[in-house]
């Protein structure tokens, strides 16, 4: 009996150490990430200091079994990239919110490392280049927003791997080609917000698939053609919208 208690007293401690070592590494990251900032003297992240514990007091840091699981730093003056960011350090952030700062450059490749991730806004930056194919990692994403930006490039046809996603924000940028087919491929959406780009063709009829569609738009765009879904939706493309229901 005496044995089985020393090997759960060290599972613990082993437990403990692995934990506390991982909040290390992704409080370091992150302080790796704010040093790349061109505002060094930003008032709202003076509580980012060099810490064995990212969790402990950060301001847009909430942590879960002492993993870094959300950072919220929406409107918080940010004038850097998403190009520097730990992505590899934070493998088990679930919600990622940049949105409202001044965050330049592209989107990289590595993003696809945020597996965990289930909520994404970059939405209202300043960020360029294209959306990556690697957005098809992230299985669990439920929400997608980098609406307000200067994308551009085509929406990657790896978009219909998210088969989670229940909202899509890519308006207001400079996004060219068509509506990939594989959207339809999205059971789970129920908006879609693509007005306001360069999107040409037709409206697949693939999005007639998305049975949970309510609401779709796609106005200011070139596209073409109507949609046939299999129930009740709105969709706005143009200077008119239309309601299409099941035959």
């Amino acid at each position: 009996m005496m044995i089985v208690s020393k090997i759960f007293s060290l599972l613990q401690f082993f437990t403990l150490f692995t934990i506390t070592f991982a909040s290390t590494e992704e409080a370091t990251a992150l302080l790796k990430w704010k040093a790349t900032f061109k505002n060094q003297n930003n008032s709202l992240l003076a509580s980012w200091k060099p810490s064995s514990d990212a969790c402990n007091g950060w301001y847009g840091v909430i942590c879960f079994n002492g993993r870094v699981n959300r950072l919220n730093i929406t409107n918080s003056r940010v004038i850097g990239t998403v190009y520097d960011f730990p992505f590899s350090s934070l493998r088990f952030l679930e919600h990622f919110e940049l949105s409202m700062n001044n965050l330049s450059g592209t989107i990289p490749p590595e993003i696809g490392k945020l597996t965990s991730l289930i909520y994404l806004d970059l939405s209202i930056n300043q960020i360029s280049g294209t959306i990556p194919p690697e957005i098809g990692l992230l299985t669990r994403r439920q929400t997608l927003h980098i609406f307000d930006n200067h994308l551009n490039g085509s929406i990657p046809e790896e978009i219909g791997y998210l088969r989670s996603l229940t909202e899509i924000s890519l308006s207001t940028n400079s996004l060219n080609g068509s509506i990939p087919a594989s959207l339809g491929n999205l059971n789970n959406l129920s908006h879609l917000y693509l007005y306001d780009n360069q999107l040409s063709g037709s409206i697949h009829a693939e999005i007639g698939k998305l049975a949970n569609l309510v609401k779709a738009h796609l106005e200011i765009n070139q596209l073409t053609g109507q949609s046939h879904p299999t129930c009740l939706v709105r969709i706005f493309v143009g200077d008119s919208n239309f309601y299409r229901t099941e035959a």
